[in-house]
């Protein structure tokens, strides 16, 4: 939904300080009547971290949700009244300044975050100031935008064009972009879009996330959001793009975040033996089959590498070969070689036995 109170406005480039929301809120709310100060508190988390539902307030007052509601809303009529005063522009400067830097729109969780505070009263009062505010205004519409906080209902419009746009492109690639591959390919389509305001349009998107590595992606790619304990190591070999062993994987995992719960790497080991997308080529070291690696012993790959030569090998060149494929130490690669029932060695050249 997307209020009718929305217009453009001029921003000053002038630095603003951080403001104090919570005492703002507080001298603004203390000249209602008692009882609207209260469920204002309550509703807007003032008094504790969680506001309380208008179901809850209503019992407690004795009066019905709908009144509830009917309190607040008069409330807030009430207080944006006030927007002329010195101390209300201050702070509602600072507001649209932040709004603003960001191309116009914001989601409301970075806008806390670059609050910078601690306190939940200082993060609730912000929201109920928002309310008040007749220069910002909420939107949110399920499927496509996170709740987020503009200054003009065009923004909008501009940052749905830029969600067709990398759906439909993500969808055709069918694999995550990085920053600098997914704005080359919107600028080409919507060349007037800078790159800085294209990402943070995307930032915005409930449909389309960026990794943990830094790619873009629809959101319920197992690339983008890796639910199961598989799909999360297939994710750190991928972007890691080399072979590990599996206590490496837990410990990836764990630091990237890609789990509530500690990753076991007994787990992890158990769901790559599972798995045919993982190969192991050493000992609890795994590699992805997509990467041209197979499975079978070190005499097995012995005697592939040599029935697919054309002429014998020296031991140096087999040796190269093994390694590009397995992780094992070259003497392993010997004493396998040496087995003389499988291999056959002349003048240092080694072929398979007939």
């Amino acid at each position: 939904m997307i209020s009718e109170k929305i217009q453009k406005i001029p921003v000053s480039n002038n630095h603003l300080q951080k403001p104090d929301f919570f005492g703002l809120v507080t001298s603004l709310i203390s000249t209602l009547p008692e009882r609207s100060q209260e469920i204002l508190k309550k509703r807007f988390g003032l008094i504790a971290e969680h506001g309380e539902t208008l179901e809850k307030i209503g019992q407690d007052y004795k009066i019905t949700r709908e009144r509830v509601r009917q309190i607040i809303t008069d409330a807030i009529k009430n207080i944006s009244k006030k927007d002329s005063e010195e101390r209300f522009k201050d702070v509602e400067g600072w507001l649209v300044f932040t709004i603003e830097k960001n191309h116009g729109i914001i989601k409301e969780k970075e806008i806390i975050k670059k609050l910078g505070s601690r306190d939940f009263r200082e993060k609730n009062s912000l929201k109920l100031f928002v309310q008040c505010s007749k220069k910002v205004s909420e939107v949110f519409e399920k499927g496509t935008l996170e709740k987020s906080w503009v200054l003009s209902k065009d923004v909008v419009n501009s940052v749905k064009k830029v969600h067709l746009e990398a759906k439909d492109i993500l969808e055709k690639g069918k694999k995550p972009l990085s920053d600098g591959d997914i704005l080359k390919k919107i600028q080409e389509r919507i060349e007037e879009m800078e790159k800085d305001q294209i990402l943070n349009f995307l930032s915005v998107l409930t449909e389309i996330k960026k990794n943990v590595f830094g790619k873009w992606g629809i959101k319920h790619w197992d690339e983008i959001s890796p639910k199961g304990t598989r799909e999360k190591i297939y994710l750190i070999l991928k972007e890691t793009k080399k072979p590990l062993h599996f206590t490496q994987i837990a410990i990836l995992i764990d630091e990237y975040k890609l789990g509530k719960k500690k990753a076991h790497p007994q787990t992890v080991h158990n769901e790559l033996i599972k798995d045919e997308r993982f190969v192991l080529i050493g000992r609890g070291i795994y590699a992805l089959r997509q990467w041209g690696y197979e499975e079978g012993t070190i005499k097995d790959v012995l005697k592939d590498i040599l029935e697919k030569s054309e002429k014998p090998l020296h031991k140096n060149e087999i040796i190269a070969e093994v390694l590009k494929i397995r992780k094992v130490k070259k003497t392993t690669v010997m004493i396998n070689l040496n087995n003389e029932k499988v291999f056959e060695k002349r003048e240092n050249l080694y072929s398979v036995r007939k």
